[in-house]
């Protein structure tokens, strides 16, 4: 950090729960707590009989809750958000190439999607949280740079179907063909920018039938390229099928899909939701809420709903909470097991890390105010719309 700070913590404000980053020594250097530890009661008492009444921590900077961001980055051991950015980054390159060449009746190859694919499976099955975090942060694209935000869409919809995969125990090979399934299964759109002209309203019934085909499009352009297996191209024209048979383009049910497009197919509604290509932004735990009811009436497989939860919670990596003494959070970790007690760190007072399974803190709900960008809380009437529909 460039300006060093010092932030003074009553010892009686210490949550049972909470992490420090720091080792907690006395005044001959003897270490109370060692860093990472969780605080808990039996350190409170020692505190107390000591008669230690404050702390000070030196060296952090304060993230508020308009550099949530930065705090988001900061959570992680350094380099691992910033590594998966960049990975993230050079696949949007490569998909780009990849569809210019497909354009220019080219011989194209998915070698450079399959290397970023990789690193994904690499990258997360470390440790899937620095990858939901990059997945969370703010997106810089402009809504009328319409072809970079669907790439940009589709690698975040690589990664998080990677995530899932992962969580799910699929195999290695498993979850890099739903990778590519995710970066590839939206191609086609990057060859239809006038699907999304302010004059495509005018035309909305022709230009409907055409984009429910586009999976079945993406399919047949990808088919001829190198290096592309027959169980990813099933994959590409299997994302937006419905298990209720109210997907497209074929309106298969969820035995007649493979199970690597039904997580293609919940991770895509998701980010239609928190990052759509036009229109509000859905908080993070509100999408989360709706898709819970929406699965629970049949558009959703259940078993897919339930690991992408734990990975995320229910308020998902990178999301804003309200805790119950009125203090905002971040949150910067899933619980497996425990969905609704993430591990968070506080928008004041240092930033401290709080893991709320062992803490008596709980989260009284999602924190969405105006200084953390445009973001909607979902209605009432809303819960029964389909919303992550983008041909509607």
């Amino acid at each position: 950090m460039k300006d060093e700070q010092s932030w003074v913590i009553q010892t009686d404000d210490l949550q049972i729960g909470t992490t420090l980053s720091f080792d907690l020594t006395d005044t001959t250097g003897q270490v109370l707590h060692p860093a990472g530890m969780p605080i808990n009661g039996r350190l409170k008492e020692r505190l107390r009989k000591k008669n230690v009444h404050s702390l000070t921590i030196r060296g952090a900077a304060k993230f508020d809750n308009e550099q949530t961001d930065s705090l988001l980055t900061d959570s992680f051991s350094h380099g691992s958000v910033e590594a998966i950015q960049a990975s993230m980054e050079t696949t949007q390159l490569a998909l780009r190439q990849l569809v210019s060449a497909i354009q220019k009746n080219e011989e194209g190859s998915v070698d450079e999607l399959r290397k970023s694919v990789n690193q994904f499976v690499e990258l997360a099955s470390q440790d899937v949280a620095p990858a939901l975090a990059a997945i969370a942060l703010k997106s810089q694209v402009a809504n009328s740079e319409i072809l970079e935000t669907v790439a940009k869409r589709s690698t975040k919809l690589s990664l998080l179907g990677v995530i899932t995969s992962i969580i799910n125990a699929d195999k290695p090979n498993e979850s890099i063909e739903i990778g590519l399934a995710g970066l590839l299964h939206d191609c086609s759109l990057l060859l239809h920018p006038e699907w999304f002209s302010k004059n495509a309203k005018e035309r909305v019934d022709r230009i409907l039938e055409e984009y429910q085909r586009h999976p079945i499009e993406s399919a047949e352009l990808i088919s001829r390229t190198h290096g592309i297996s027959k169980n990813v191209i099933i994959l590409v024209t299997q994302v937006h099928e419905q298990a209720d048979r109210s997907g497209y383009p074929r309106g298969l049910n969820l035995v007649n899909s493979l199970p690597g497009a039904r997580i293609l197919n919940l991770a895509d509604a998701y980010l239609a939701l928190v990052e759509p290509i036009s229109g509000d932004k859905l908080v993070p735990a509100d999408a989360l809420a709706y898709l819970c009811y929406h699965t629970a009436k049949g558009k959703f497989c259940k078993d897919t709903l339930r690991r992408m939860i734990e990975g995320m919670s229910m308020y998902p990596v990178g999301s804003t909470v309200l805790l119950d003494d009125n203090s905002i959070a971040l949150v910067i970790k899933g619980t497996p097991g425990k969905p609704m007690q993430p591990v968070v760190r506080l928008l004041a007072r240092g930033n401290l890390r709080i893991d709320l399974k062992e803490s008596n803190r709980t989260i009284l709900g999602p924190f969405a105010g105006s200084k953390l960008g445009k973001t909607e809380r979902i209605t009432a009437t809303q819960m029964q719309e389909i919303l992550w529909r983008t041909d509607r």
